[in-house]
């Protein structure tokens, strides 16, 4: 068997990344108003919206969602760990404690 070598890179911790994320416009619901998903991975999201939502809050929030031609909803919680200010609108990083599928009525 071949052993390869890999070259390996230290991340700063606030910069490592626990799950892949992938890149994607979703429509979401959070505190009545509409927003938009950037990216999301199977522990977080990345929003921008402009409700005001601020640094260790908790937030519930629905993602609509087309799987396998079924239209859901992915209705989740978790914890805001940044925020920041893009112009008229906030980009919002979510930590998901709790998500799961409902159907649309």
């Amino acid at each position: 068997m071949k052993k390869t070598s890999h070259k390996h890179t230290t991340v700063p911790p606030q910069i490592q990344r626990s799950a892949d994320r992938f890149d994607t416009e979703l429509p979401v619901e959070i505190g009545g108003i509409s927003s938009l998903t950037r990216n999301i991975s199977a522990t977080g999201m990345y929003i921008e919206t402009d409700t005001h939502l601020t640094t260790g809050s908790h937030v519930q929030f629905t993602v609509e969602v087309v799987v396998r031609g079924q239209n859901l909803k992915l209705v989740c919680e978790g914890e805001v760990v940044r925020v920041e200010q893009k112009g008229d609108t906030t980009g919002v990083a979510i930590k998901l404690d709790k998500s799961f599928f409902s159907d649309i009525e």
